[in-house]
């Protein structure tokens, strides 16, 4: 009989739990899913990666650099991953964008077969560790922004690094990414004044906005927890840290699970600003004549949505094939194409980082490892103790 290992028990229990509580709206995986999803693994826990933080603008030898290097890394993995001739992909992206993208990919590399399951981040953690623990090779990649780390922090992730890492805006040596989730501050423009506006995310925690700003649980694994971990790192602070916290709890307005249903209070008017939006769904509503705009001189704050490459992938090379498509030119416009922030910093789009802020723009980047691997224990440990206490 196989001896449980306590890390990848805490790991799976910490992840099954905390996602739970954090999507309680949501269907949540079944019982027997999280008795499976605490077996014994195949293999021992590895150490998070590192999410390095690039240049905020590629140069053009840069760009030229990782063009060719995605066409050699493209004509010698295609042959292998065509012969493979399959891709299974786990992604907690919208059923419509993963049908444009996978499409997309089976275009550029005929005789690739690109299948999908879609789940919610509790449920991908969940099946893909009972998988792993279970030495079932299942699937390829995990493409997401929450789960792919936890999912690292059992050992079920290949390391991979990207060969073109030198345009991404961040890049994780281990994982590749290939979207990043852009959170920007947000307001109603009716009910707002331009001199009015907070000019920091740290001054939306000021008094005078009390009762006024739709804010995101800073308890779940959303934007705002992510936001957190973010200034944290950039202020190395505990008391500035502390005290925004506190501020924002003084708020006295209810918080929200999901951040789409949040802006859309904003926009109907029954909030003033949103702590904080997307910006993709900003850039959107703007689009649409909606009267709401976003604070273009308080910095955005980019998380990783990254593509893990399974430690017992079927098809190891489709997968790295995959990866490296989507961070290609091609993959970055077939993901624009769906809303989807791009995760290089060479790439124009109305809602590049660039486009919406200008170019001396500095954005605020989510690198704590410990948040990225475990965001329920960070949670519990530097914000629960304010926000519940």
């Amino acid at each position: 009989m196989q001896r449980k290992s306590p890390m990848v028990t805490a790991i799976a229990m910490s992840a099954f739990f905390f996602f739970g509580a954090a999507l309680a709206a949501e269907k949540a995986p079944t019982k027997e899913a999280a008795k499976e999803a605490v077996k014994a693994p195949a293999a021992p826990a590895k150490k998070s990666g590192g999410q390095q933080v690039k240049k905020e603008t590629a140069s053009a030898a840069a760009t030229a650099k990782a063009a060719k290097a995605f066409a050699q890394v493209s004509a010698e993995l295609y042959p292998k991953a065509k012969q493979e001739g399959n891709l299974v992909v786990y992604s907690v992206w919208d059923v419509e964008h993963l049908k444009i993208i996978t499409e997309a990919f089976m275009k550029r590399y005929p005789g690739i077969k690109a299948t999908f399951w879609q789940g919610r981040n509790p449920e991908i953690v969940t099946r893909a560790l009972t998988e792993f623990q279970g030495g079932q090779a299942s699937w390829d990649v995990v493409l997401s922004d929450n789960a792919p780390p936890v999912i690292r922090a059992a050992g079920a992730i290949m390391d991979y690094d990207t060969v073109q890492r030198d345009v991404l805006y961040l890049h994780d040596p281990n994982m590749a990414t290939v979207s990043l989730q852009v959170q920007a501050l947000a307001y109603n423009t009716k009910k707002m004044k331009p001199a009015d506006l907070p000019k920091s995310w740290e001054e939306v925690a000021s008094p005078k906005y009390k009762g006024i700003v739709a804010l995101d649980d800073p308890m779940r694994a959303g934007p705002l927890s992510s936001m957190l971990s973010g200034l944290k790192t950039q202020w190395n602070n505990d008391n500035r840290f502390n005290n925004f916290v506190r501020g924002l709890k003084a708020l006295s307005v209810p918080v929200h699970k999901s951040t789409s249903a949040m802006f859309r209070l904003v926009i109907s008017g029954e909030y003033s600003i949103c702590m904080p939006a997307l910006l993709h769904d900003v850039m959107e509503e703007m689009g649409k004549g909606t009267p709401v705009n976003y604070v273009k001189t308080v910095p955005p704050v980019v998380f990783p949505r990254q593509a893990g490459i399974y430690v017992k992938a079927p098809n190891p090379n489709a997968a790295k094939l995959f990866a490296e498509w989507l961070i290609s030119d091609e993959g970055q416009k077939t993901i624009d194409s769906v809303g989807r922030e791009s995760s290089r910093n060479d790439f124009k789009s109305h809602t590049s980082i660039e486009a919406a802020y200008g170019k001396a723009m500095k954005p605020l980047p989510v690198t704590d490892q410990q948040f990225l691997g475990d965001p329920n224990t960070w949670l519990n440990k530097f914000v629960k103790p304010i926000w519940e206490g």
